[in-house]
């Protein structure tokens, strides 16, 4: 981790590395990567196949509630060239419209894969990219570098780079695995707008990553409880494509609140809100951060904390992807120990039947029950 001076002298005396507008591109990052963003799941039908139209616009009007400022469709159920991925991505955006931004991500480990997609996102109409892909564990920094530049060069959209562990990680080129030189070399790029910081990337990594890159790209860590301090010394505005409903609802929107104030700079602030999210956050981390360096994401409590706060929720299918055993069962102990969190951080938790959220807000509205269902994965009554 950098000392406090060295951060000091590259933000300027009394001031806080922030990124500079310097392309459309980034002007577009300035005024649209601002608060919580999420990843948004999709709904599915009785039969665990069929998108759920009705579910789907109903989360993306929930989104905008939220007051996110963005959100991705997570793929995992509708790969590409199956028919549902273009029609999941044609409902969010349509419904969308011009209240939330919808984005894209890039995950192949295909060049000419995520090229074919980044063509198939622009006829979509999303308005700006992940780049999630995969690349070959040995490559060299110049072989991420041309790698990473091929993709982002196919396109005038703005990206957002992906900082993560795991298989997505390159612990030859760089400290904890992040690839700073290569990162350093992409962020040069004008439509490179962003880095999205995954949970599992230390603080110290963080730090080195947002000294790195923070004069040029806006920094979006997932680890909220990494803002008192890192928005002491950098510009902090966003963070996002997470399950964000896990600590707000509409009517409370804290982590908006607390992100508002990281890029401020109100410490004051900052530090009263991030006593008041603590619980909640808490309690998400505990859940979320074994799932995910286990390669996989606990699908059901994420749901369940979507719907809590008013969402559609609703099961979803087994994920295929997934390694075995790495998603946890929602059972009844989880389910109380999340709207604990809740209250204990001032929101409130829906009053619905527990069933509801079984089936789905919009499926039990038109009479489906769960006996109706085919399967309910992950999910115990007890």
């Amino acid at each position: 981790m950098m000392a406090a001076p060295a951060v000091q002298a590259l933000a300027g005396p009394g001031g806080r590395l922030a990124p500079a507008a310097s392309s459309p591109q980034r002007q577009w990052a300035a005024s649209h990567l601002r608060g919580l963003m999420n990843l948004f799941l999709p709904s599915f039908r009785e039969d665990g196949r069929t998108l759920d139209e009705e579910a789907i616009r109903h989360d993306v009007r929930h989104a905008i509630a939220q007051g996110f400022s963005g959100t991705m469709p997570m793929i995992n159920w509708t790969l590409p060239g199956d028919p549902r991925w273009a029609q999941f991505h044609r409902i969010v955006i349509d419904e969308a419209g011009d209240a939330l931004p919808v984005h894209g991500i890039l995950a192949s480990g295909k060049v000419e894969t995520d090229l074919a997609m980044l063509r198939a996102l622009e006829d979509m109409g999303v308005q700006l990219v992940l780049l999630a892909s995969t690349y070959p564990a040995e490559s060299s920094a110049e072989q991420l570098h041309d790698l990473m530049a091929a993709r982002i060069a196919a396109t005038s959209l703005p990206v957002m780079l992906y900082a993560a562990t795991g298989r997505r990680a390159f612990p030859a080129l760089g400290p904890a695995g992040q690839p700073l030189d290569v990162y350093d070399r992409i962020a040069d790029m004008d439509n490179v707008v962003a880095v999205k910081i995954s949970q599992p990337v230390s603080l110290t990594s963080t730090m080195q990553l947002c000294q790195e890159l923070g004069d040029r790209l806006s920094m979006g860590p997932v680890n909220l409880d990494f803002l008192p301090l890192l928005s002491r010394h950098f510009r902090i505005d966003w963070s996002g494509q997470w399950n964000a409903e896990a600590v707000q609802t509409p009517a409370r929107q804290i982590g908006n609140r607390l992100l508002a104030a990281s890029a401020a700079g109100d410490t004051a602030k900052l530090d009263a809100l991030a006593r008041d999210i603590e619980p909640v956050l808490s309690h998400f981390f505990a859940v979320q951060a074994p799932v995910i360096r286990a390669g996989a994401h606990p699908w059901q409590h994420n749901r369940y904390y979507q719907w809590l706060g008013g969402g559609n929720g609703g099961l979803l299918p087994c994920d295929s992807h997934a390694p075995e055993g790495a998603i946890p069962v929602l059972d009844a102990k989880a389910r109380a120990a999340m709207r604990a969190a809740f209250r204990a951080s001032g929101l409130e938790p829906t009053d619905a039947p527990e069933e509801q959220f079984v089936v789905g807000r919009a499926a039990w509205a038109r009479g489906v029950r769960a006996g109706d269902l085919a399967d309910l994965p992950y999910y115990s009554e007890d």
